[in-house]
């Protein structure tokens, strides 16, 4: 079986169309046309639905995708250790952050990184740490700066950021300086993730709390500014409580919780050359930043 053909394949699903995927590899619609149905003729298997909107995986191709993303990811394990072993060092790493606080050092990162390594592209995306965690394990990450999630994967602990609740200014808890995580019961809860897994359902879970959610959003802003309007209030990380300025404050939780901020990577054996390179560049750039990066906790503390 072509690697090339597998690779082509899965990023036209990633489109959801042969156009797109034929312009973006340099490839033809009709040669891309026939590079699948070449592939649905070695497996024997009709591998993609097609229609005026685009492509779409079979029911038959889903049950494939991790063994086709697999192969894909041990081929380019193997060019990149042939390369390596050459003496050219090339690949791509996947980096993913739960943090826009830390963009500025991840940005930093890979600037020093690719000018030591100008063979290998890095591409930054971000997400929610379960979310990460689970594209990790799926080996579509390759470099996650997250908060800590159970994973088949080598976690690097980096620092532990304590927890905070948002509440409009004018509520009474503003005047003690702390809220009694207790006092989520009288207050109207805007849950951020609904139904998700995040640092707030897991901190709610470990001190046996069932919230009275009144509101739901995805996005953390809208929680932000429904927190300023009076509807309710929310959690948040202590690295992104000051990310905007309204009629909101921000109240350290009793008792204290704190969420372990780390570096996931794929288990030795799973982690690609590129990948590796990037993993021990950072761990060296971190250990000499983690001050900076303690600071910007800190000072948030202190607002």
């Amino acid at each position: 079986m072509e690697v090339e053909k597998v690779k082509v394949l899965l990023r036209a699903l990633e489109l959801g169309n042969m156009s797109s995927a034929a312009a973006e590899l340099g490839y033809t619609p009709s040669g891309i046309s026939r590079m699948m149905a070449s592939l649905e003729e070695e497996t024997g298997i009709r591998l993609v639905n097609r229609n005026r909107n685009g492509i779409s995986p079979t029911h038959e191709c889903r049950q494939l995708l991790s063994s086709f993303t697999a192969l894909v990811n041990s081929a380019n394990h193997l060019d990149q250790n042939i390369a390596e072993i050459c003496g050219v060092i090339t690949g791509e790493v996947r980096v993913a952050t739960a943090y826009s606080t830390y963009y500025k050092f991840l940005t930093d990162l890979i600037k020093d990184f690719c000018a030591k390594y100008p063979g290998i592209a890095v591409d930054l995306t971000a997400g929610r740490s379960s979310a990460l965690m689970a594209e990790l394990e799926r080996d579509e990450l390759d470099f996650c700066l997250i908060s800590h999630r159970n994973g088949t994967c080598e976690w690097i602990h980096l620092l532990d950021d304590p927890f905070y609740i948002w509440v409009p200014n004018d509520h009474p808890a503003v005047a003690d300086g702390v809220y009694d995580i207790h006092r989520i019961y009288n207050d109207s809860y805007i849950e951020l993730y609904p139904g998700r897994e995040s640092d707030g359902s897991m901190m709610f879970k470990s001190y046996d709390i069932n919230p009275p959610i009144r509101y739901k959003t995805s996005d953390a802003f809208a929680a932000y500014s429904m927190v300023e309007a009076g509807l309710g209030v929310t959690t948040v990380n202590g690295v992104s409580i000051n990310q905007w300025n309204g009629d909101v404050t921000a109240l350290p939780i009793s008792p204290s919780y704190n969420v372990p901020i780390g570096i996931a990577v794929p288990e030795t054996g799973r982690i690609s050359p590129a990948a590796k390179k990037f993993r021990d560049f950072a761990l060296v750039f971190f250990s000499e930043h983690k001050q900076q990066m303690m600071e910007i906790i800190n000072d948030n503390d202190k607002k």
